[in-house]
């Protein structure tokens, strides 16, 4: 005895991301040329995605404007036609752009038909109009390889869970800078231009130091110099190629690094990098 149980839930899920996959090739055909064509797709329950032949990556005005046109054909509710053709038959009423999912070797093509929108063979499911589809968003856009676009989407309740999780991060981003969202650009504009000063300033400083650490090493007779700070490796690096490059057998010591030349014997540390020409040291 086998039992078989359908998932329904999953089952509905499925056939309004296959009725969004036709809605989407159809709109990406009318928005970017008659030169996209589908070239493969992927469906889970929660996202779906659609491999579309296009010569560069979408830009967002570009998603904007297939996804209201999706949103479109899904509000007007057009019927969604199922009929079972003679392959001549069938290629002769709606021509080879029938095997847009891919070549069908069957006598008797199965043809969905949206209403002025599109029509292919497809053995998939589907709604019976498209306005059970519900809201339709594009999550993301990728050249996947050179003249294929890939466009992950979602329907219905995930893509209502984007739109909120979307509206929650500006919400974050606008208490974070204690201003209203339609102000956000010009508020992030201003503290990235204020982070580029500091860092330049930043820069500046470090170079200062780093000279002024250098001339004192470079007047020291001995071989090991400690800093007794906590600097980055960044910076450390750049002191000590500067070093070695007037003395040949060196060690830099630092609250957390210590970078020696390899004749140089080290003890007590956590980790050691070897370098070859000098080792780093992890205190």
């Amino acid at each position: 005895m086998v039992k078989i149980e359908i998932d329904l839930k999953n089952r509905e899920s499925l056939k309004r991301l296959h009725t969004a996959t036709h809605l989407l090739n159809f709109s990406a055909k009318e928005i970017l040329g008659n030169h996209v064509w589908q070239n493969g797709s992927n469906l889970k329950s929660s996202i779906g995605s659609l491999d579309i032949t296009h010569y560069k990556n979408l830009d967002l005005e570009e998603i904007f404007l297939i996804e209201r046109r999706v949103n479109e054909l899904i509000f007007k509710n057009k019927k969604v036609q199922i009929e079972n053709l003679d392959r001549t038959l069938a290629e002769k009423k709606y021509g080879f752009t029938l095997y847009q999912g891919g070549a069908i070797p069957m006598k008797i093509l199965r043809v969905v038909k949206i209403l002025d929108s599109d029509i292919e063979a497809c053995g998939g499911l589907h709604m019976e109009s498209t306005g059970g589809i519900g809201i339709f968003k594009i999550v993301s856009s990728q050249k996947i390889q050179d003249g294929v676009v890939r466009i992950k989407f979602v329907v219905n309740n995930y893509a209502l869970k984007l739109i909120e999780d979307k509206e929650k991060i500006l919400t974050e981003i606008s208490k974070i800078y204690s201003v209203e969202e339609n102000s956000l650009i010009k508020t992030s504009q201003i503290f990235f231009n204020d982070w580029k000063s500091q860092k330049k300033e930043i820069e500046k400083l470090k170079n200062t130091l780093k000279n002024t650490y250098l001339k004192n090493i470079l007047n020291d007779k001995s071989n090991e110099y400690n800093l007794n700070e906590n600097y980055d490796m960044g910076f450390l690096m750049d002191l000590f190629n500067e070093i070695k490059s007037k003395k040949k057998s060196f060690k830099l010591i630092s609250n957390n690094f210590i970078i020696a030349t390899s004749d140089i014997s080290i003890t007590k540390f956590k980790k050691m990098i070897d370098k070859k020409t000098f080792k780093i040291y992890i205190i």
